[in-house]
């Protein structure tokens, strides 16, 4: 019985996310208010939201904060999560070359994965995309390991601050 009601429960969430989708495409000024509050059929109830007007229009909108990055035109939230962490070097006269020269043959590999070579001195230090949980991080540690099997003992999963895209 209640895993009957737990199954219907579900699909009505469902239907009602793709019913608000299918409509905020069509309205760019509909809100998840208008859907409630919407006139009921006959058998079903009506909800009525009791809200400040300056609530409503911060429904939807991006508020700045300390953790959203703009980098050329495109919105960046800086929070927690892994990177695979590929190069630490500490030798000041060729580190930095060394990070840069594989971190030019991992974009070969993997065009799309953003990569970041940065100093903390005294090591010059290449770290490689920005997952939101260890088991996505994981997955890359893996294929970084097989395609750079001389490096495979320093690649390595840290925790860091990571990026992830907003629009």
């Amino acid at each position: 019985m209640i895993h009957r009601f737990l199954s219907i429960l579900f699909s009505m969430s469902v239907m009602m996310i793709a019913g608000n989708r299918l409509l905020c495409a069509q309205s760019p000024q509909f809100s998840i208010f208008d859907s409630f509050e919407k006139p009921a059929n006959p058998g079903e109830g009506t909800v009525i939201v009791h809200q400040s007007e300056s609530l409503r229009q911060l429904v939807g909108t991006r508020i700045d904060s300390e953790n959203i990055d703009v980098v050329n035109g495109k919105t960046y939230l800086i929070t927690q999560g892994y990177r695979v962490q590929v190069y630490s070097g500490n030798n000041s006269r060729t580190s930095r070359g060394e990070a840069t020269e594989k971190q030019v043959k991992i974009k070969e590999l993997y065009p799309d994965i953003e990569t970041y070579v940065t100093y903390k001195a005294p090591f010059w230090i290449l770290h490689v995309g920005d997952y939101r949980s260890f088991e996505e991080a994981s997955h890359m540690h893996r294929n970084l390991r097989a395609a750079f099997p001389q490096d495979k003992n320093e690649i390595k999963i840290i925790e860091d601050d990571i990026r992830l895209l907003l629009n």
